[in-house]
């Protein structure tokens, strides 16, 4: 019988995490397919409803009443927006920690989102 050569992903695509230090990544796979560079800021939405998190970047971004936050050289986003979205989404210290995998783009009122909703 043949040998037959696996095909093994290094990565489970593009993604978000948040840890239990309340820390919010964005994976690199995301930071390559939404063209982020470390120290580049975005702006994070949270949909309650579907528990989804929405990013972008700030240049791209004309919302209203949002604050950018910069990425570090990782791709965190910090504790601070961790917490935020943490409470938000009604997640307890038990439910961390949690990935939220991409969903792809939408369009809300003139900006564009790339959505993460929460795996189960």
């Amino acid at each position: 019988m043949p040998f037959e050569p696996l095909q093994i992903s290094r990565s489970g695509g593009a993604s978000l995490s948040l840890d239990k230090f309340y820390r919010l990544r964005v994976n690199s796979e995301a930071m390559r397919e939404m063209k982020l560079s470390a120290y580049q800021y975005v702006v994070i939405s949270v949909d309650v409803e579907n528990k989804r998190i929405g990013l972008a970047k700030q240049e791209l971004a004309k919302v209203p009443n949002a604050s950018a936050i910069k990425l570090d050289k990782r791709g965190y986003v910090g504790v601070a927006a961790g917490k935020l979205v943490a409470r938000k989404l009604g997640l307890t210290d038990g439910d961390l920690p949690v990935k939220f995998a991409d969903i792809g783009n939408f369009d809300e009122g003139g900006t564009y989102w790339r959505a993460f909703e929460v795996t189960k």
